[in-house]
């Protein structure tokens, strides 16, 4: 039996195929650490620690039609951007690097029936 997961590879294939630029790979970049330091009295902010790999992904990004904009939930210049499940589960704080940039994410959805992690659906800026 497909699992969605499997079901959302298969599509992604399936529109890499017909519309390669469609389809395109992009990085997840997990945000640099505070090693130690870093409290309210600390003046320096704290020391860096290790900036993690980034991690990549095949996604479609697309501009987000006018209609949809609101002004607070989707601005003008959002783009809505679709990834695939990857190894690390994508959080507010990373980044997505396509070619449209260095895009931070504003809204993040997950579909993930029964539990497992089918699809990432994000509003993201850049």
């Amino acid at each position: 039996m497909a699992t969605i997961r499997s079901k959302v590879t298969a599509a992604f294939n399936k529109i890499a195929a017909k519309q390669p630029d469609a389809i395109q790979t992009a990085t997840i970049q997990r945000p640099t650490p505070i090693s130690t330091g870093g409290g309210p009295s600390d003046p320096t902010g704290g020391t860096l620690g290790t900036t993690p790999a980034p991690v990549t992904a095949r996604a479609a990004v697309f501009e987000i039609d006018e209609r949809r904009v609101d002004g607070t939930n989707i601005q003008a210049g959002d783009f809505q951007v679709i990834v695939e499940p990857i190894s690390i589960e994508i959080t507010l704080a990373d980044k997505v690097i396509c070619d449209r940039g260095t895009l931070t994410i504003a809204r993040l959805g997950r579909v993930a029936s029964g539990g497992t992690t089918a699809l990432y659906d994000m509003i993201c800026r850049g």
